[in-house]
């Protein structure tokens, strides 16, 4: 099941910067036959892109992180240790990827363009 993710930067005295991507949150990933999600609500990511620098500016528990070509190609990969506010992805990368971060529980896509 899939739902989309409404997102509200709360962020102290930092100011996102870049463009805001989109997640959509999917809380069927990864579960097995008697896990049932958290009945509470889920720590929704705030994330933007500004050039090749991908910021997280919500607490987070730790993420991995994918990029996927048109074909579903993994073509870049990274965990995203807890509390981190952003990586940079390769800047050889260009064009338009879906963009994965997941954990044993949760998988929010979205899609990014690099140039």
């Amino acid at each position: 099941m899939t739902f989309p993710v409404m997102v509200v930067a709360q962020n102290g005295n930092q100011t996102p910067s870049g463009e805001t991507i989109v997640l959509t949150l999917n809380n069927d990933h990864n579960q097995t036959v008697g896990n049932n999600p958290p009945k509470g609500p889920t720590q929704v990511l705030y994330a933007t892109l500004d050039d090749h620098t991908l910021y997280i500016w919500s607490q987070h528990g730790g993420y991995t992180l994918t990029l996927l070509d048109d074909n579903d190609v993994v073509v870049y990969q990274t965990y995203v240790a807890a509390g981190v506010q952003f990586c940079a992805l390769p800047s050889t990368l260009s064009g338009s990827y879906t963009l994965q971060l997941s954990n044993d529980t949760y998988l929010f896509t979205g899609v990014i363009d690099l140039e």
